[in-house]
């Protein structure tokens, strides 16, 4: 995998995943063409969101990360939504008595909650003490001398 990872976009893109997904269930397609797609669209969709958190977490230093995690923890809190909004569907594209759905997405939501928590535990969390790219006051005077 490339090491360079937009976050900004690729957390866009995910939103947009879950829109068109929210956007599939609530037009009550006919399920014989779409439950599968939907099924793999949620679960392509789980798999984005856990390794945008993996990589986030992993790139503390990177400047605009509160922001992006912030913008993380509003995709999953509408996937989330999307998913109970699919439990709970009462149209054609309803998976109520479909018993391994209904156990696929109960563990998405479980996933779903872990990520919310370790990126609220992320948020709280301070930096790394590190005194390895800090310039000292000392340090800087001398620097802005020539200024």
């Amino acid at each position: 995998m490339n090491k360079q990872v937009n976050f900004e976009d690729s957390i866009f893109i995910a939103l947009m995943r879950i829109k068109m997904i929210a956007d599939i269930i609530t037009l009550d397609g006919d399920p014989e063409f779409f439950l599968d797609k939907v099924m793999d669209d949620l679960s392509f969709t789980d798999q984005l969101l856990r390794l945008l958190l993996e990589q986030l977490s992993l790139s503390y230093r990177l400047i605009t990360r509160d922001e992006l995690l912030q913008n993380l923890s509003d995709a999953e809190n509408q996937f989330t939504r999307l998913l109970s909004d699919f439990l709970d569907h009462e149209g054609n594209i309803s998976i109520k008595n479909i018993a391994p759905i209904c156990e696929k997405l109960q563990i998405y939501q479980k996933s779903s909650k872990e990520r919310r928590e370790n990126i609220n535990n992320l948020c709280n969390k301070n930096l790394p003490e590190t005194d390895d790219d800090v310039v000292g006051s000392e340090e800087l005077r001398e620097l802005l001398k020539a200024f």
